[in-house]
């Protein structure tokens, strides 16, 4: 198997570039919505309510309404900014659409033509994410790119743009058309939203690693101080092992809400009033933790505790507002640069014409899921379209574009917890069984199943490294054969065997299900398409509250098959 190992670092943006280019991830909440209405329009813009593509996406139906904007060659203006800023919002492409973006220094970025975004761009007619963060540039720095996101992957990072003009943000699609929806937009300020009042007093402790700072109260005291600000560096000259209590005021500048982001190399907890923000956590340095609480204009009791463990020891306190970047309570020194951290990929092999495909078991967590799936299958394919099965349900979990595997997590140094992580950005499918007997298309659709109805027996490998799998289900033998063609994944499942009742194949289940011509359904608001033969006799139906796909499978001579692809 071929590990393409990278260094990347984890570490906070302040200690690299300082607090005024710190940037905690925010939710798209935090970016307040621009009413599309408010945009001037350029000739060729037009505002309407929901948009449509057709089969080949090579036009769009709209109906009336102020949700989409839908246009071309024009450029159309989504911001003029005068100061750093971020941006984001949903575009959707016709085939063969060239959408460029243009910076306000006058820089063109193409999705098309840019070999590292074209990659993770989902197909033609569904919405896909760009996100944007902009640094202004002055007479003493240049302006800067944050951040590129497509489809949240962080496509380019860092990077300083040429010239100093300070025009607007524009998009268009150069060939083709587009259209554009949920626009968010902030300013980004240096604001100070909160100072310390005084000095803070510090206590420190005999002991390390000690979770209850109610026994880390009964323990040996070893220095009483105070410090101007957050330090763990107070320690000095301490025995190695010990732990701190520090006490101070902060002095909150307005009434709103405050996010505050604690950053350690060992033990640490935040309280404000009494209350706790940030319970006690044990973490490496560049593991931040935050959370957000409402605080009134003027002075707050703030404790912060810290314990020594076995991790390269540091302490950070970040605090900001909405709008604002993070701001610093702590000395610069007291947070050291995080030791990078390998991170372990796995990609095709193309100098094997037999490892070219990558099979890899591993652990997967779904976002929302609080347990681990531990029999899961990920398979990547050299033309840049992978998927994770989960081998108790048969079920594909997840789909995606780009690189392949982000194993860290499984062999870095103890190799726990054992989660696999897609490169790319993924598409959440059902996570069900795919197959069923049912006594009738109207009976709901199991959340899972056991080994007395399911059950793995093995996969076989063809001299390209594609696995086909088989399982039981109820009274039949399935064989899965997934494979990587164009933008989709091609699924076939066969059936052999004397099943009591009807089988039946979900093809798709979502919040949404639109049939955008015979044979072919777009899921969850254009987040991905489903295509089966257009003759085939499907059922979509509403249960317990998802819209779904239901396909039977004829059984001829005890076989038959169903065949589906998943365009994403």
């Amino acid at each position: 198997m071929n590990k393409l190992v990278t260094l990347m670092t984890r570490q906070i943006a302040a200690l690299l570039v300082g607090w005024l280019l710190s940037v905690p991830v925010y939710a798209q909440s935090d970016l307040p919505p621009v009413s599309l209405a408010q945009l001037t329009r350029p000739a060729g813009w037009q505002l309407v309510g929901s948009v449509s593509p057709n089969a080949e996406s090579t036009s769009m139906k709209t109906t009336s309404g102020a949700n989409v904007l839908v246009g071309s060659s024009a450029p159309l203006t989504l911001l003029t900014p005068t100061a750093d800023f971020r941006v984001r919002f949903e575009t959707l492409m016709t085939a063969g659409a060239d959408v460029v973006l243009t910076l306000p220094n006058g820089q063109s970025i193409s999705l098309a033509h840019s070999q590292e975004i074209a990659r993770i761009l989902k197909a033609p007619g569904l919405w896909q994410t760009v996100e944007l963060w902009y640094k202004i540039g002055s007479t003493k720095s240049s302006s800067m790119l944050e951040k590129l996101a497509i489809n949240g992957i962080t496509v380019r990072e860092g990077q300083t743009v040429a010239g100093t003009a300070l025009g607007p943000l524009t998009v268009m699609a150069k060939t083709g058309s587009m259209a554009i929806r949920n626009v968010g937009y902030r300013v980004m300020t240096p604001r100070i939203v909160a100072q310390w009042a005084g000095p803070l007093s510090y206590t420190i402790v005999e002991g390390g690693y000690i979770q209850d700072p109610a026994e880390a109260a009964k323990k040996k005291v070893l220095k009483q101080d105070t410090t101007n600000l957050l330090s763990y560096e107070v320690s000095y000259g301490q025995p190695r092992q010990y732990t701190i209590f520090f006490t101070g005021k902060l002095n909150a500048l307005q009434t709103g809400d405050y996010r505050f982001d604690l950053n350690q190399g060992g033990l640490a907890a935040l309280w404000i009033d009494g209350k706790e923000v940030l319970p006690i956590n044990h973490l490496e340095l560049g593991m931040p933790n935050a959370n957000t609480i409402p605080l009134t204009a003027g002075p707050h009791d703030v404790k912060v505790y810290f314990s020594r463990s076995w991790f390269r020891p540091g302490l950070g306190l970040y605090v900001s507002q909405a709008g604002t970047r993070p701001q610093p309570l702590h000395a610069p020194t007291s947070l050291p640069e995080p030791d990078p951290v390998a991170v372990v990929s796995v990609n095709p092999d193309f100098s094997d014409a037999g490892n070219q495909v990558q099979r890899i078991r591993s652990f997967v967590q779904l976002p929302g899921e609080k347990t681990k799936r531990t029999h899961s299958l990920s398979v990547g394919s050299p033309v840049g379209i992978h998927y994770t099965v989960d081998l108790n349900q048969m079920a594909l979990l997840q789909v995606w574009k780009g690189d392949f595997a982000n194993t860290t997590e499984m062999w870095y140094e103890r190799g726990e917890p054992q989660l696999l992580a897609p490169l790319g950005p993924p598409v959440y499918l059902p996570a069900q069984t795919p197959l069923m007997v049912l006594p009738n298309d109207a009976t709901a659709w199991p959340d899972s199943l056991g080994e007395n109805i399911l059950q793995y027996k093995g996969l076989s490998i063809n001299k390209q490294g594609v696995p086909t799998l088989t399982y039981t289900l109820a009274g039949t033998t399935v064989t899965d054969a997934t494979r990587a063609e164009g933008n989709a994944l091609v699924r076939t499942l066969t059936l052999a065997g004397s099943p009591t009742g009807t089988p039946y194949c979900r093809v798709a289940a979502g919040s949404a299900i639109e049939e955008v011509s015979k044979g072919l359904y777009a899921v969850n608001d254009r987040s991905y398409y489903v295509r089966i033969d257009p003759k085939a006799k499907v059922k979509m139906r509403q249960s317990n509250g998802k819209q779904e796909l239901l396909l039977p499978v004829e059984l001829k001579n005890g076989t038959g098959s169903v065949h589906y692809s998943i365009v994403f």
